[in-house]
Order: structure tokens, then sequence, then C-alpha cells
């Protein structure tokens, strides 16, 4: 049995980290998870003025070269976040990990959130609220990121939650829809129904172009706010969605609310 979800692509290796996460869903539940709490999802806004409390966010990029900047505006909107006193995970120099390298990204936020090194996440490591945000491709990958965190038996339940996560446009061409895991305080989706002429996209996808796929919630607990920009913003092309929807991202972030100009244009996300 398939131990990742069923939108994951195999990866042709895996790190250490991503190991012992496997191993751990494949154990029965109560083997080797560390003890179990209340959900944070449910107490993020008392924790988030906590002081002491840290903010961490993680950024995947879509499936592009770094130097072809397909993706404008993901790296201004995660370095926004950063310089807003946000702990931003980097991969190396970049503000933000590469599409196909989802298990990096999952391995660095781990040992970020595990602060003091003892191969679990606890209330031993302090206070830390996550935020995950993902381009196309690696929109999905932090969909994904966040489900592994709801089911890895070293994260301790009340350090299992996401406070907030942000898709610019989200893609994946073997899947139907986003899926936001029930671990997911917040959520904010940005996404184009309409492909532009002349849309990066169109020159990697046999012409058709990426429209960004309408997610589901799998809890009606997550609150998740939904945006189709070509029916407000204009023509909007799949990689210019990071650029358009900068400032409400940047803002969902830090204020963990609703962009206030673009606050009439949401809908709910459906649920499963």
């Amino acid at each position: 049995m398939a131990l990742l979800p069923s939108n994951v692509m195999p990866l042709a290796s895996a790190t250490p980290r991503l190991f012992v996460l496997l191993t751990a869903l494949g154990a029965s539940a109560g083997a080797c998870a560390v003890a179990d709490e209340p959900l944070p999802a449910e107490a993020a806004d008392e924790e988030a003025d906590a002081v002491g409390t840290r903010r961490v966010i993680l950024c995947q990029q879509g499936l592009s070269d770094r130097t072809m900047e397909w993706d404008k505006g993901l790296f201004d909107i995660c370095e926004a976040a950063e310089a807003a006193g946000m702990e931003l995970v980097r991969d190396g120099d970049y503000p933000a990990f590469g599409a196909l390298d989802q298990a990096g990204a999952y391995d660095a936020l781990f040992d970020t959130l595990d602060a003091n090194n003892d191969g679990y996440v606890t209330k031993q490591d302090g206070a830390a609220l996550v935020h995950l945000v993902g381009f196309s491709w690696g929109g999905i990958n932090v969909t994904d990121i966040a489900d592994w965190m709801r089911r890895d038996g070293n994260i301790s339940t009340a350090r299992k939650g996401v406070a907030a996560l942000v898709l610019l446009d989200a893609f994946q061409p073997q899947i139907s829809r986003a899926r936001i895991p029930s671990n997911v305080s917040r959520a904010w989706v940005y996404r184009q129904t309409d492909t532009t002429s002349g849309d990066c996209s169109t020159y990697a996808s046999l012409g058709f172009g990426f429209n960004g796929h309408r997610p589901r919630a799998v809890s009606g607990k997550t609150s998740c706010s939904m945006y189709d920009l070509d029916s407000f913003a204009g023509d909007v092309g799949h990689c210019d969605v990071p650029l358009v929807a900068g400032d409400a991202a940047v803002f969902n972030l830090i204020e963990r609310l609703d962009y206030e100009p673009w606050a009439d244009h949401a809908v709910d996300c459906p649920t499963e």
C-alpha cells in the first residue's frame, strides 16, 4: 500500500528524514507517535500572539528552472514575510524550494521545527506556527507537506497544525483538485480560470495552458477563501498569479485575515 498521498509522484531518492516519516506512517497508530495533545489549529489564534512563538514559513516553486522567472513574485512574497518577522526556511540562497525537491523541503521544515534536535517536534521545542506557500506544482506540494505533518508520528498532535496556507494557481496535470488537509487552520487560494494568450504555461503544455485547480477542504473547520483573479483583476496568466496576488498573500500570512480590498470577491472553498 502506498504511504504517500496518491497525488505525489514517486521520488528518485528519499532523504533520511523522509525515510523516518514513511516508516512512521506505515507503523500502527500508537506505536511510534509522541504523546497526543489538543489539536493546534483550534488554538492557533491564542498561541500566535504569545511571547516566544515562532512564525515559520516555507515556500515551494512551480515546475520551472529558477532562472526562468516563471513564478514571478513568489520570492518577493516569501521575503516580504521574512522581513515582517517570519522565520523563512531557505533552500540555500533561495527563499523557496524547487518543485521536485518536496522531500528536501519537508526535511528542512522538520529540522527548523525540531529546535532541540532530538528527532521529534513537541512542546519541548517551543511554540511555532507553520505557514506554507506554493505556486503551481509547488502549491500541490505544500498541501501534501501539510498532510505529511498531520500523519508524522514524530510530531506531537499539538504541533501538527498549519496556521496559514496560501495556494497560488496550484496545479499538477495528474490531479483534478488540490486537497487541503484537516490540520490547516486558514487557507487562501488565488487562481485564474481562462488561459491568457502568450502565458508562459502555454509553452509547457502543448498550447492549452495551466489553470489552477479548485481545491477541496477536507474539514469544514478550515477557513478557506478562494479568489478567481480573472473575474476582477483582468486577464491574469498562470505565471503572473504570484505577482498579481502578492500584496494579498503577504497580508494573509502576516495578519491571517482576508485582504480587505479583495474581500468581496472571496468565495468559500468546497468541502469534501
